[in-house]
């Protein structure tokens, strides 16, 4: 089956030609470096009208000589991030160092989770293991889905969400006991779940494989376009008059304890003198954490999704698997979107993570296993992502103690989570007294609490 080109995820129109796939999700084909096509993969709506983005010429203007906030990385955290902040009065600057959306916000699957998933457990897989860190998890998505569920008011316009409830299955007996367990801190934490097997399981859902062990539900899921959310809030963000600012690469960064204005970020583009700066680059956090002398918690993985043909509709949940990587959807333009954080090789800026045929294989062979009708659906494009994930599976949030000023706002479930934790980080930056601290855990230093002090880098982010 040939593919054929779509509109790039940055909004431009720039058209890529991908190469020919056409194999079953049996045997899927690994095209590298294939963006995601907004109308064909996210499904959007026949006749949906989407906002006039940002025009290159609004996003290449000179760097102002000051502001109060930078914020650095144009994905889904920072764009949020400065949407708040500038609708506070704050004035601020966003810099990423490419396009807007063209790293984790916009190659991801667009998922919302919402009940306790296979990335935020214990390495145990037991969700008993560490209880307060997962109830705290647990209330934060519940927020989070509620939030989500207002988005499309709040930006004014259509996200593509859409809470379809959610399926997360199990293979085994002990996988399905993980289902039991977390569902005690779901429904402590007010996520609605509830574990069904057996027939109830094949009369409700009759597309999932017969001899599962169980499954739990959750109306409380669903997804939304990840090509969307970002510059949409980078449109309303610049209305409320943040300047959006692209290709400006942060390549230093000096601190001047006292001064009026301590930060001096050096980009490629200039320098601009700050008050505050917040940290929201995403997979590269660490990097931009080095260059202000601070060690975080962070990591970067590469990640696949892959996309098939369309058939018939058959599916409206999202599927999970409590214990394999995966999620499973199908867009209203009837293809499924195969993803769950398989990994992929790592390639340096500005190279795009390549794909494997490892993880194209294994990861729809895990949905294959979960969903036997897709044995010849064909998959038509695989591309890669990048994600970054803290190694103690708590977001990292808030300001640092040891560089006043200096704020961070990273989640691994960030898609579903980095609105709600802008919208709470700008609260406290605009009205620290009217809000209580973020949890401890969240600790911007708390990696510095427990190893040696990192010497400031010049490594570009």
């Amino acid at each position: 089956m040939s593919e054929h080109g779509a509109g790039a995820p940055d909004g431009t129109g720039t058209h890529e030609e991908p190469r020919t796939a056409g194999h079953g999700v049996a045997g899927a084909a690994a095209d590298a470096g294939v963006p995601v096509a907004a109308g064909e993969d996210h499904g959007l709506a026949e006749g949906q009208v989407l906002p006039t983005w940002l025009s290159r010429d609004r996003t290449s203007e000179p760097l102002p000589a000051e502001t109060d906030v930078v914020v650095v990385g144009g994905g889904i955290a920072g764009t949020a991030l400065a949407y708040y902040l500038a609708k506070a009065g704050t004035e601020v600057l966003l810099l990423d160092r490419a396009d807007l959306n063209r790293e984790a916000s916009g190659t991801n699957a667009g998922s919302f989770h919402i009940q306790l998933a296979i990335h935020q457990l214990p390495a145990t897989g037991s969700a008993a293991a560490d209880t307060d860190r997962l109830l705290t998890e647990a209330a934060l998505n519940l927020e989070a889905y509620e939030m989500w569920r207002t988005l499309d008011q709040e930006l004014d316009a259509d996200l593509g969400v859409h809470i379809t409830g959610g399926w997360m299955v199990a293979e085994t007996a002990e996988q399905l006991q993980v289902l039991h367990d977390k569902r005690e801190l779901e429904q402590q934490a007010g996520i609605v779940t509830e574990v069904v097997h057996g027939d109830e399981l094949r009369r409700r859902a009759p597309y999932l494989a017969p001899d599962l062990a169980g499954a739990s539900w959750c109306p409380q899921e669903g997804h939304a376009n990840p090509l969307i959310s970002a510059p949409l809030y980078a449109l309303r963000a610049s209305e409320h008059g943040a300047r959006i600012r692209t290709h400006a690469a942060v390549l230093g960064l000096e601190h001047e304890p006292g001064a009026t204005l301590p930060f001096t970020v050096r980009t490629s583009d200039g320098v601009v003198r700050a008050r505050r700066i917040v940290n929201c680059a995403g997979a590269w956090a660490g990097e931009l954490g080095r260059l202000a002398g601070l060690k975080l918690p962070v990591r970067r993985e590469g990640l696949h999704v892959n996309v098939t043909e369309p058939r018939a509709r058959v599916l409206e949940p999202m599927v999970q698997h409590i214990g394999r990587r995966l999620t499973l959807k199908q867009s209203s333009a009837d293809t499924f979107i195969i993803g769950g954080g398989w990994p992929t090789p790592a390639a340096p800026p500005p190279r795009r993570y390549p794909t494997a045929w490892e993880s194209a294989a294994g990861n729809t062979a895990v949905a294959l296993r979960v969903m036997p009708l897709l044995a010849d659906v064909r998959v038509v494009r695989t591309w890669s992502g990048v994600i970054v994930f803290t190694d103690d599976l708590s977001p990292v949030v808030g300001e640092s103690s040891l560089v006043p000023g200096y704020h961070a706002c990273i989640a691994s479930t960030g898609f579903t989570l980095s609105p709600l934790l802008a919208r709470q980080l700008a609260e406290r930056m605009t009205a620290p007294g009217d809000h209580d601290p973020f949890p401890g855990d969240y600790d911007v230093d708390r990696a510095m609490h427990r190893a040696p002090s990192v010497a400031p880098s010049t490594t570009t982010p």
